[in-house]
């Protein structure tokens, strides 16, 4: 997958792309919890002014707030609102059009991004976290301008170095993990090598493929949405970029058990998945999700774990949620879309037409 410099990107031409390419851009931000209830106001009123007022580069910012952050107790409806964001939702009030089955509660970032998705008019998601600190909006620069300029690849991660509160170097899940695709997954994909940062949230990807797409629930969603899309699209549409350093408070050691127990069961049922495929084409990656208990018994029970992890609410969210082209209440969004991306596009353009 080819690593594209920010020197060499053109900021400044990124309406003239957008315009060439017919291309739309959604800024999605999947919200929840105390640590967003501090930062993501700033976030989209910096976004807002650099790249709506000051420049159309964006075309809508959304947000959604996480259906388990406690009925929003943290006040982040407000204060996406407030903000200037596009349109701002809370989770339970969406996830159940797209996802009919889901429990609200049980939504997570997996559901808030299915839901952004669902509502989003953008042909191009530019999916962002809500808790970054000491925030640079020269990230959605980089990220539009990688994704519009050029051949304008399908899939866009980003490359940040992590560093935590304290100001120490973080990205210890996103190591470990880029080993264990490594070794598990990397004769079936080979690009998974090459991604480096499959954990972080900031990242650009075609709303049709990430339609198209399946992915999985709770800590595994951006791992499954990469790997899966590198799979489809192959190294020529997809590219990284490096993006301004990311400030984020770390994990609690308590939280670490929850990520590697579903990302684990994430990229397990990945490798089955590639391994299944190669003897039945037709093979639905969320029907062995579903039987991932047949699949390696044993692997879904309590973990024996060190003093205070019990102390912990552990409910791990396994399986996959089936792509959003399947849902119906997606396919009757189709042409509602369709009018929104043209029209964003007709103002762009008269916007090109009127005189310096």
């Amino acid at each position: 997958m080819r690593t594209l410099e920010p020197e060499t990107l053109d900021l400044g031409a990124i309406e003239v792309d957008k315009l060439a390419n017919g291309i739309t851009l959604s800024l999605l931000i999947p919200a929840r919890g105390p640590e967003a209830a501090r930062t993501l106001g700033g976030i989209i009123a910096l976004n807002r002014r650099r790249w709506m007022l000051e420049s159309k580069i964006l075309d809508e910012i959304g947000v959604v707030v996480d259906p388990s952050s406690n009925g929003d107790d943290h006040e982040l409806i407000r204060i996406a609102k407030e903000a200037g964001a596009s349109w701002v939702v809370r989770g339970s009030s969406v996830i159940e059009r797209h996802a009919a089955c889901e429990s609200s509660e049980r939504g997570g970032k997996a559901g808030a991004m299915r839901s952004l998705a669902f509502l989003a008019f953008g042909n191009r998601l530019i999916f962002h976290d809500a808790d970054l600190e000491c925030y640079d909006p020269h990230t959605i620069g980089v990220l539009a301008a990688a994704a519009t300029a050029r051949r304008a690849p399908l899939f866009v991660n980003g490359s940040a170095e992590r560093v935590t509160g304290d100001g120490q170097a973080g990205g210890r899940t996103t190591e470990m993990l880029r080993s264990l695709l490594s070794k598990q997954l990397s004769r079936y994909v080979p690009a998974v090598t090459d991604i480096q940062q499959p954990l972080i949230g900031e990242f650009v990807i075609d709303a049709d493929v990430f339609a198209s797409l399946a992915f999985s629930r709770g800590y595994g969603v951006e791992t499954s949405l990469k790997v899966l899309a590198l799979d489809l699209l192959g190294t020529t549409d997809c590219a990284q970029v490096p993006i301004p350093a990311k400030y984020q408070i770390g994990q609690h050691y308590h939280d670490l058990v929850k990520q590697f127990h579903e990302i684990g069961f994430t990229v397990d049922v990945l490798e089955a998945y590639f391994v299944r495929r190669r003897l039945n084409p037709g093979v639905a990656i969320w029907e062995i999700a579903d039987n991932y208990d047949l699949l390696y018994p044993g692997r879904t029970y309590a973990l024996r774990r060190p003093a205070g992890y019990d102390d912990a609410v552990f409910v791990p969210r396994l399986g996959f949620y089936r792509p959003l082209t399947m849902s119906p209440a997606y396919q009757a969004r189709i042409p509602e879309i369709s009018v929104a991306r043209h029209e964003a596009l007709a103002a762009l353009e008269r916007r090109a037409r009127r005189p310096v």
